[in-house]
């Protein structure tokens, strides 16, 4: 009995195994499975693709085009992707010049952007995000335009270049003919109106520098318009006051800043400064405390506090300020060297000399560092180890001239005029409208025993300043070594002519004549 149930249920069993292996039973799993596995597909496309389209869709990117140019243009070299290349150029340049911690405009030429696509399929991420901001009606912001030629003949010179800001609406900027404006400055001019458009504040800033009552007048504009970066404006407009030494004006901006927003963090700074500087130590130190229990890593606030304790007599606790900004910032050398000069001024010449190499360590070409660690030398008449400073400067910024120029300057001291020479004749290929780069050149040939080089590095210079009667000394004392006498005092009578200055050199000039004229 007991054998028969057991075995009717393993027949039992085995039905229905075989039931759900059947064709619609296992159609029915399959369509489960597969339902299932759709299902986890999209939901992991949501987790995946959603968040990317937020944030593209919340990025106000701006899409510079390639602008259109006219063939003479595209002839040498300024085809449409390069123009738009060009005046992404420009914007850096401005941004740059405006010296803000605001964030700034994210630009890009629209070759150089990097699309996703599915492939086979015609589906990219771009084109997805286009159609929901149209659903929007949120536009990207692209800049698109064209040179327009002045005359039938479409030269160069005439040429005038129109940009449209394309937003909801499209606003026109249109530049003067390029004439014979420097290329970068013209695209710089561009990139400037364009940011009129797209971000004032930054475009203004700008000229801070250079013309700061037109900054001020157009930062008013903005703060009475109620713009958003009104903050900004009166920060802008405070630092400007500050440059003036009208503390007062200065204090007032700052604080109208901080009543639009009670934690901006460049106004606590720069209002603290401003406190310091007319002589208000414990206002001074209310903000930089209150500045710190904002952002208690904040390197401004620990700067102010370091400048506070110099100026109560405790450099100790100056450079430990100092340190902890270093440590917080450390790509910048600008707190190490302050700790360098500090502890220099307080005779720990060791200490100080340490300071100032890690900040060169960090930027060899930091202009305080250098000139303070360059001096210590100096004074020490330890001028190989000051030439080793400007070899290090002079390395680390190839294409800056004045840079070159020191560290010529030093090996001629050091008589290394065949080392000198190199780092000359890079600074008058770097600025070459600059006369003096290439007398001293001329002078250390002339050193070196290359007369024929300096004449011809001399004639150069006098094409660009022919009454310079320092260029006549050096060409006659050339023409001397060369044994070409009559045009050696011919030389020296010019330097005569020129040297309105009455130098020390002039006894020589006319002693060199009269030995010359003799023989």
């Amino acid at each position: 009995m007991a054998r028969t149930r057991g075995k009717t249920d393993r027949q039992g069993a085995w039905r229905a195994l075989l039931a759900r292996l059947s064709l619609p039973e296992m159609e029915a799993w399959s369509n489960t499975v597969r339902t299932l596995f759709l299902n986890a597909l999209f939901l992991l496309a949501v987790v995946v693709v959603v968040p990317i389209l937020v944030g593209q869709f919340r990025r106000d990117q701006v899409i510079i085009e390639p602008i259109a140019v006219p063939e003479t243009l595209a002839d040498q070299g300024l085809t449409p992707e390069v123009v738009a290349s060009r005046v992404w150029d420009g914007l850096s340049d401005v941004e740059a010049a405006a010296k803000t911690s605001k964030e700034k405009l994210s630009a890009i030429p629209d070759a150089r952007r990097v699309q996703f696509s599915f492939p086979d399929s015609g589906f990219s991420i771009e084109s997805l995000v286009f159609h929901v901001r149209k659903l929007f009606n949120a536009y990207e912001t692209r800049i698109a335009g064209e040179f327009v030629c002045g005359d039938t003949r479409c030269e160069r010179e005439g040429m005038r270049l129109r940009l449209r800001v394309i937003r909801d609406d499209v606003k026109l900027v249109d530049l003067p003919p390029i004439g014979a404006a420097d290329e970068r400055g013209y695209f710089r001019d561009a990139a400037a109106a364009v940011l009129a458009e797209l971000d004032p504040f930054t475009a203004l800033a700008a000229t801070a520098q250079t013309q700061p009552l037109k900054a001020t007048i157009l930062a008013r504009r903005l703060i009475r318009s109620r713009h958003a970066d009104a903050k900004w404006a009166h920060n802008l407009i405070g630092t400007i006051r500050v440059d003036e030494m009208d503390y007062k004006a200065a204090i007032g901006e700052f604080r109208a800043a901080l009543e639009l927003d009670a934690d901006f963090k460049p106004s606590l700074a720069n209002l603290g400064n401003a406190l310091a500087r007319s002589g208000d130590a414990a206002g001074a130190r209310e903000e930089f405390d209150r500045l710190k229990a904002i952002d208690p890593r904040n390197v401004l606030a620990a700067e102010g506090l370091a400048d506070l304790a110099l100026a109560a007599g405790d450099p100790d606790g100056a450079v430990k300020q100092l340190m902890d900004a270093a440590e917080w910032d450390p790509l910048s050398p600008r707190y190490y060297a302050k700790a360098g000069k500090i502890e220099l001024d307080a005779g720990h010449r060791q200490e100080g000399e340490a300071l100032l190499t890690r900040a060169l360590e960090i930027d060899p070409g930091y202009l305080p560092a250098f000139a303070f660690l360059a001096a210590q030398h100096l004074a020490r008449d330890d001028y190989a180890g000051a030439e080793r400073l400007y070899r290090d400067a002079a390395d680390y910024a190839p294409d800056d001239a004045e840079a070159q120029m020191s560290e010529g300057r030093i090996l001629a001291i050091l008589h290394r005029c065949d080392d000198a020479i190199p780092r000359f004749q890079r600074a008058v290929t770097l600025a070459p409208q600059v006369v003096d780069h290439r007398r001293q050149l001329a002078e250390c040939q002339v050193t070196a025993g290359k007369p024929e080089q300096a004449l011809e590095t001399v004639a150069a210079a006098l094409a660009l300043d022919p009454t310079n009667a320092d260029l006549y000394m050096i060409q006659a004392n050339g023409l001397r070594d060369l044994g070409r006498k009559p045009e050696a005092v011919a030389a020296y009578r010019k330097f005569l002519e020129f040297d309105r200055q009455n130098s020390v050199m002039r006894p020589v000039a006319e002693k060199f004549i009269e030995l010359l004229s003799a023989s």
